[in-house]
C-alpha cells in the first residue's frame, strides 16, 4: 500500500524483489543473499496473516486460484488495484487503518469493497478534504494485516483485474487525467507501480506507446496512441462487464 514516507516506498521495492523471487521458487535463504537482507526481514516480507476473503499473494499468483471462501481471484485483483492508486495502510498493530482516497464522488464504492472483502462489519468514517475530496477510513487490523504482504504488485499481476482496478482507484483519488478518454490515457503513481503496469500493457495488451515520465512532483505513465487508448478502454470495459457477472454470481450463492 502507498504510504507518505520515502522509507515505506523503499521497503515496497524491495518487496516487490522478495516476493517476486518467492514466486519463482526460490527459498528464503536465496532470497536474503539476493536482496542482501537478513533471512528473518524476508521471512517477515513473506509471511502471510490468514484472512477469510484475501489469499496469500504467493500462492493467489502461483496458483491462479483463490482457496475455499476466500473472494475471486478477479476480485481480489481489481481491489489491489485500486488500493495500491487511492488506499495506504498507516499505524501499527491494533491501530492499523485503511485510508482510501474517493475524490468527489466515490463514496458508493466503501460498500462494494467491504461486501468483497470483509466477513463482518469494519468500522469506518469519512473525512471531506479540500484538496482530494472524500476520504474513507477502515479501521480493521485483520484487513490490513492481510493487505501489508502485497506490498507494491509486479508486472506478473498484469491482467485485466489490477490494471482495472487500478485505473479506477486513481481516476477516484486523482481526480482530472486518470485514464481519461480525451485523446490519451494517464495514470499517476510511483515509478516502479507505473514500470510495471506499462509492462503490463505491453505483454497482454499489445500496447507499447506507453510513456512514464516525471511531471512536476508526480509521475506518470501516457498513452497518446489513439490506437492504443482505444484498445486499452476496450479491455477496461470488457472486464468491468466480466466483473460485474462475477460478482452478481457471488452474491447470488450467499
Amino acid at each position: 500500500m502507498r504510504g507518505p514516507s520515502g522509507p515505506d516506498l523503499e521497503w515496497r521495492e524491495r518487496t516487490q524483489k522478495i516476493r517476486a523471487a518467492a514466486r519463482k521458487g526460490k527459498s528464503s535463504t536465496e532470497i536474503a543473499g539476493l536482496v542482501a537482507l537478513p533471512v528473518a526481514t524476508v521471512e517477515r516480507a513473506l509471511a502471510h496473516a490468514e484472512h477469510p476473503r484475501l489469499s496469500d499473494p504467493v500462492e493467489l499468483l502461483q496458483s491462479r486460484r483463490e482457496g475455499p471462501g476466500k473472494a475471486p481471484s478477479d476480485v481480489q485483483l481489481y481491489w489491489l488495484g485500486f488500493l495500491t492508486a487511492a488506499g495506504h495502510i498507516c499505524g501499527h498493530g491494533s491501530l492499523l487503518t485503511l485510508v482510501v482516497t474517493l475524490g468527489e464522488e466515490g463514496r458508493d464504492c466503501v460498500a462494494t469493497l467491504m461486501a468483497d472483502l470483509a466477513t463482518e462489519h469494519i468500522r469506518y468514517e469519512f473525512c471531506h478534504s479540500s484538496i482530494v475530496g472524500w476520504q474513507v477510513y477502515l479501521r480493521d487490523q485483520g484487513l490490513c494485516e492481510a493487505l501489508l504482504p502485497w506490498g507494491i504488485p509486479s508486472d506478473f499481476h498484469g491482467d485485466d483485474p489490477f490494471i482495472r482496478g487500478y485505473t479506477d482507484g486513481d481516476l477516484m483519488s486523482r481526480r482530472p487525467g486518470g485514464g481519461s478518454r480525451n485523446g490519451h490515457f494517464a495514470l499517476h503513481g510511483t515509478p516502479a507501480v507505473l514500470a510495471g503496469i506499462n509492462a503490463m500493457l505491453k505483454r497482454c495488451w499489445a500496447v507499447s506507446s506507453g510513456v512514464v515520465s516525471q511531471r512536476q512532483d508526480r509521475t506518470e505513465l501516457r498513452v497518446s496512441d489513439s490506437g492504443a487508448c482505444h484498445t486499452i478502454h476496450s479491455h477496461l470495459d470488457t472486464f468491468a462487464s466480466r466483473f460485474q457477472a462475477e460478482r452478481a454470481k457471488v452474491a447470488s450463492r450467499k
